[in-house]
């Protein structure tokens, strides 16, 4: 079994990205100390925490299993990704959720991550200021929608790690600790 950081490990020899201009198209201010020729890798939950944030801040992402239903069942070929957190209650009825909704994004072909918590999740969405109401109810379905102008560089990475990873014989499939 593959652990986490042996899957980015070799992600990132095939797709290095660099932090800093990940960082600057996010629009955040890169140190100015750092020389801009100077990559540093990203992991795979520093990836898609960047791409939740970017699909916040353009309107394409949808959160709660309701309005997620009604995504899948007019439009599944607009979803770019499905992002559920792994369930640790004993409620039976988000079971049941949850295998419905990977099921379905299985026969039409979206991808589908697994993150570690909904806590995480959350916190995510709760940093962006019309989502800080948001609840645990809303984020236990998340769906990313393609981008109009074509995907970013964390999009490309994380959409590259599922089919990677996802697709590969390797079992458990690995489940996304997304950063604090």
């Amino acid at each position: 079994m593959y652990t986490e950081r042996q899957i980015e490990c070799s992600l990132l020899m095939s797709s290095e990205i660099s932090l800093s201009k990940l960082s600057e198209d996010f629009g955040e201010r890169s140190d100015p100390t750092v020389a801009k020729t100077q990559k540093t890798s990203l992991t795979i939950s520093e990836a898609l925490a960047i791409t939740l944030k970017q699909a916040l801040q353009e309107r394409r992402l949808t959160m709660g299993v309701m309005d997620c239903g009604k995504l899948l069942s007019c439009s599944p070929n607009r979803v770019m990704m499905c992002v559920l957190p792994e369930v640790t209650s004993g409620d039976i009825s988000v079971l049941i959720q949850h295998t419905l909704i990977r099921s379905f994004c299985w026969e039409h072909e979206i991808r589908l991550l697994t993150v570690k918590d909904e806590r995480s999740l959350l916190e995510l969405v709760r940093g962006c200021p019309e989502h800080k109401d948001s609840t645990e109810q809303s984020v236990s379905c998340m769906l990313l929608e393609y981008p109009s102008d074509g995907n970013s560089e964390a999009d490309t990475f994380v959409c590259g790690y599922h089919d990677t990873v996802m697709y590969s014989d390797m079992y458990p499939k690995p489940i996304i600790h997304l950063p604090d």
